[in-house]
């Protein structure tokens, strides 16, 4: 019998499985450019955006967030009725968001596209950085009248030609506990702690990975949960 472990890394913004994206057909973007709004199609606009070494060549790389300027969407995606599923066309007010990932072009005043996430950026309090050649995807949400906050740090690291999610690291408020969950793939090590927010001592776990291999970002639908079966992030 698989062995299958649940990780659940949720953020209250309004986002888990609703969000009408199946079948939305996102802009092509051009493979290279001199400039950061070479990258940005009609339509778009920069949102957010951090530069830094990310491959370790000693040259400057970008990233940067694109969002949709018209939030008001037409897209068509599939919806049970009965027992078969059907096209159905919706308007939504949700505006789209891109992360793309650039390299400067060894010799040249050019910059490649490395990567594009079209699902990896989500709601208006996710911020990017790059630090210490990492990419950094910061979520963040709170809700005064539950109590309650999250923060979560994801750190995407460039490996063999991918950017690799190598460490998560989340703190959240939720009524009268906190709790911090830090998540190592590469020293394949989880602690988990939880204390009260008027004092007294954390209780605090950790535990080995069992060799996961973590997500690469072409295939990383949505942060905030993974299935884990025998060793696989799924």
């Amino acid at each position: 019998m698989k062995r299958i472990i649940t990780i659940f890394l949720f953020l209250k913004i309004g986002l888990a499985s609703g969000q009408p994206v199946n079948l939305y057909t996102f802009p092509e973007i051009v493979n290279q450019g001199p400039t950061i709004t070479s990258f940005v199609p009609d339509g778009w606009t920069i949102a957010d955006s951090a530069t830094g070494d990310l491959n370790g060549d000693n040259d400057m790389d970008m990233a940067f967030v694109l969002k949709s300027n018209d939030s008001l969407i037409t897209f068509t995606r599939l919806e049970k009725q009965g027992e078969v599923f059907v096209e159905v066309n919706r308007t939504e007010k949700y505006p789209r968001s891109i992360l793309l990932i650039v390299f400067r072009t060894p010799h040249t005043n050019n910059f490649s596209l490395i990567e594009q996430s079209n699902s990896i950026i989500i709601g208006q309090k996710t911020k990017i950085e790059i630090d210490s050649s990492f990419l950094k995807i910061e979520y963040s949400s709170n809700d005064s009248v539950l109590n309650y906050s999250s923060n979560s740090i994801y750190y995407f690291h460039f490996q063999n030609e991918q950017f690799l999610l190598t460490k998560v690291d989340r703190f959240t408020l939720n009524g009268i506990w906190t709790e911090e969950l830090f998540m190592d793939f590469t020293k394949q090590k989880m602690r988990l702690s939880k204390a009260k927010i008027n004092g007294g001592k954390a209780d605090t776990v950790w535990k080995d990975l069992d060799n996961i291999q973590p997500k690469t970002m072409k295939i990383f639908e949505r942060p905030f949960i993974w299935y884990i079966i025998d060793g696989i992030m799924i």
